[in-house]
């Protein structure tokens, strides 16, 4: 069996000292001055080397365990398998392994699955949450483990969270439809309508079409029913007080599943109907049209989340209710909202 990788190994492969390693790994660096660059080379040497610390000796000294625990509402759904495999590959480069469990937008399976994290003795926790209020995670944070709150917000004067910019996300996908000559749009979201990603994407889109004077339809499909919810809505557009010459999917699962219903109904879209999505998917740039959607930021949501739970993981407490930390979104224009002349 091979030798087990050392902090000296790491050290004499950097060329400074075992001390200056232990800090970095620990997350102390910037409170010791230790440059940005050197933080680099060692995080650079630990994937080198395929340095993997001895999480008990290390729960021993430091009384904690090396792991993080991140909830989101579903593995599976591409945004979180993405995001899940960032923040593990993030946070293993700073020496902490991370346990991902998914709620399935279930208020009661998230909190057990955050109470069981708990008795595991996570270090800490990052989570999308489903809750409709902050009072219960909250509690979770003030008891003394530390929380991060990503991709959804439960209030600005709540606990510290990450997100996208979906209300100006919203808007410039709104903006875009009305620039390509499309007046009345239907919006396809989630009975997770409480939810803050969900809902300010759909504010920020509505408020664009409304305030224009043109009509705007809302309307909720089931996230445990959702693709049969999409194929009924999508099958009576006739019936809709204005039918529609647009579509607002609000993630990329109603979108997946807006496109197969449309495609066996054999609409073409963008000129029969313009479809736009919040989510972007590596298909939606190759298959005919091409989907016009906004890209989340997630590799720097997942940077700044870290930053902010290892903070409160040091004991250098970030104040609840500091806010939240919105990151900007792109929006890519493809064929499907791009009207033929």
């Amino acid at each position: 069996m091979a030798n087990r990788v050392t902090l000296d190994h790491i050290a004499r492969h950097v060329g400074v000292s075992k001390t200056l390693v232990s800090l970095v790994l620990n997350g102390k660096a910037q409170h010791y001055g230790i440059s940005k660059q050197t933080c680099n080379k060692v995080f650079a040497a630990v994937k080198e080397l395929n340095y993997r610390p001895n999480q008990t000796a290390r729960s021993l000294r430091t009384g904690k365990t090396g792991t993080i625990g991140l909830v989101v509402s579903d593995i599976s759904n591409t945004f979180y398998a993405h995001l899940a495999r960032q923040f593990e590959d993030l946070a293993a480069a700073h020496g902490y392994s991370v346990i991902i469990c998914s709620t399935d937008e279930d208020v009661e399976k998230e909190q057990r699955l955050i109470t069981m994290l708990r008795n595991r003795q996570v270090d800490g926790l990052v989570v999308s949450s489903s809750q409709s209020d902050a009072e219960w995670l909250m509690a979770i944070n003030d008891g003394g483990t530390p929380l991060v709150l990503i991709d959804r917000h439960l209030g600005a004067n709540t606990l510290t969270a990450v997100v996208a910019a979906n209300r100006n996300g919203g808007a410039m996908l709104a903006n875009h439809l009305f620039e390509q000559g499309y007046r009345h749009s239907l919006v396809i979201g989630l009975s997770t309508n409480h939810i803050s990603s969900v809902a300010e994407r759909i504010e920020g889109f509505v408020e664009v079409f409304k305030g224009k004077g043109q009509p705007c339809e809302v309307r909720e499909v089931g996230f445990n029913t959702l693709q049969p919810d999409v194929v009924s809505l999508l099958a009576n557009l006739k019936r809709l007080p204005h039918k529609p010459d647009c579509l607002f999917a609000v993630n990329n699962n109603v979108a997946t599943a807006a496109l197969q219903s449309l495609a066996s109904m054999r609409v073409k879209i963008p000129n029969e109907l313009g479809l736009v999505c919040f989510d972007d998917l590596p298909y939606f740039s190759i298959i005919d049209p091409t989907i016009t959607a906004v890209e989340q930021p997630i590799a720097a949501m997942c940077s700044k989340a870290f930053e902010l739970l290892q903070t409160k993981m040091d004991g250098s407490n970030v104040e609840v209710g500091q806010g939240v930390f919105e990151l900007p979104v792109k929006l890519k224009v493809r064929r499907s909202s791009l009207k033929k002349s």
